[in-house]
């Protein structure tokens, strides 16, 4: 399949497997001898006013195996009007993104509790400088200010945690609102791949009829399901229910789906993309990612805060290759966990970040060899249930474990 938006050539070819679990390859082709490849299922890197949680770029730079691909969301950025950043068109050079493709968002995939209300013309967004109205216009002016490479369209979400079915009428209304801020969205970007949200929450009739509208579409990129709002289980089945309708040659991106669990239950349902948040919510906790696919551990995560951690001298993790479990042992980061000092969460997300990108490593194994329905159901059974609910914690969370700063939006 050849996505093509202005300047900006999306290629996807699916490698293996039409409906459920699948890989594939993901290139953005921007020109002659500049591209973006990566190989799925896999994960857009998480950020935060564009720049990865913790790590400035030359300690980012020690994480490798990392995905070429930043994911931004421009609610981080409407202190002011987005048609009125002047620094927006800098973000690049300002984060240290480089040479990644950009994926342009809306909304922050972790934040799930929202007040802002959209109405026909605008899309309300909840901001750290109070609740902005963003046109799909406006949407267009800052994607084409920024250079994205992808855009996920801005969209009508329902944010009721249980919208009722009985609601049809304001469902239906976000359907159709969003399928015209789509067209007004494209009218206005000049390069960058649209990605199209599938709509519908929690209505079967409406989440079909949005599917089966977008997989028409030739103007869309990829699909986008970013219903975030809802509980998890709510967001899987509402997933499961399109994906099937989906034209099966567009790469699809889960939003709210980086838990190690639920990535494998999206990715067995057929989702080809999500992003890196999860890695940013064990960081936040003071924890050390120790999952794995296979395996017969049943400690998902090492506990630094422990008293115990205060004498051992091994590394995060054994057998761990990242920088921090090379350099340091858990002694050390439970010393700059309880003295607060920011360099802990430095270390602790270059570990998780590259954690996260060894568990899709492992799951692009799995799938190759075709045993990935079996390694995950023996995940399921040694991890149990609530063992990944780190981003829920995320959400209520104050501020990061090595400093005072009351968080805006997450508290």
């Amino acid at each position: 399949m050849r996505g093509l938006l202005g300047k900006m050539r999306l290629h996807f070819e699916v490698a293996s497997g039409s409906t459920g679990a699948r890989s594939g390859t993901l290139v953005l082709d921007r020109g002659e001898q500049d591209s973006v490849q990566m190989q799925t299922p896999s994960f857009f890197k998480y950020t935060r006013h564009g720049m990865q949680p913790h790590l400035v770029p030359d300690v980012a730079a020690e994480v490798t195996g990392l995905p070429a691909v930043t994911h931004v969301q421009l609610e981080d950025f409407l202190d002011e009007r987005p048609t009125e950043q002047r620094h927006f068109a800098e973000l690049r050079k300002f984060a240290g993104i480089g040479s990644d493709a950009v994926v342009l968002n809306v909304l922050d995939p972790t934040v799930t509790a929202r007040a802002a209300t959209s109405a026909e013309k605008f899309m309300g967004v909840d901001s750290e400088g109070g609740v902005r109205r963003l046109t799909p216009a406006a949407f267009a002016r800052a994607v084409n200010a920024l250079d994205a490479d992808v855009a996920v369209a801005p969209a009508d979400y329902v944010h009721e945690a249980q919208p009722s079915l009985t609601r049809g009428k304001r469902i239906s209304k976000s359907v159709a609102r969003s399928a015209r801020w789509l067209d007004e969205a494209l009218a206005g970007i000049t390069r960058a791949a649209v990605f199209a949200p599938v709509m519908g929450s929690l209505s079967p009739e409406l989440r079909d009829a949005s599917a089966r509208a977008l997989s028409t579409r030739s103007d869309v990129a990829g699909y986008a399901l970013s219903d975030v709002a809802l509980a998890p289980s709510d967001r899987l089945w509402a997933a499961q229910r399109s994906l099937p309708l989906l034209d099966a040659a567009k790469p699809r991106y889960m939003a709210g789906a980086s838990a190690p669990d639920m990535v494998l239950r999206a990715v067995l349902s057929g989702v080809d993309l999500v992003d890196s948040s999860y890695a940013y919510a064990v960081t936040e906790q003071g924890l050390a990612s120790a999952y794995t696919l296979g395996g017969d551990g049943t400690a998902a995560h090492v506990d630094l805060w422990q008293d115990a951690m205060a004498a051992d001298f091994g590394p995060l993790v054994a057998g761990c290759t990242c920088f921090a479990c090379r350099s340091h042992h858990r002694a050390y980061l439970h010393h700059l966990l309880r003295a607060r000092e920011m360099l802990a969460t430095v270390l602790l997300q270059a570990h998780n970040l590259h954690w996260y990108a060894r568990f899709f490593a492992d799951i692009r194994r799995s799938l190759a060899q075709g045993s990935l329905a079996a390694e995950a159901e023996g995940f399921f059974t040694r991890y149990g249930a609530g063992a990944f609910g780190e981003l829920d914690l995320l959400a209520t969370q104050a501020c990061s474990p090595t400093t005072k700063i009351q968080r805006r939006r997450h508290a």
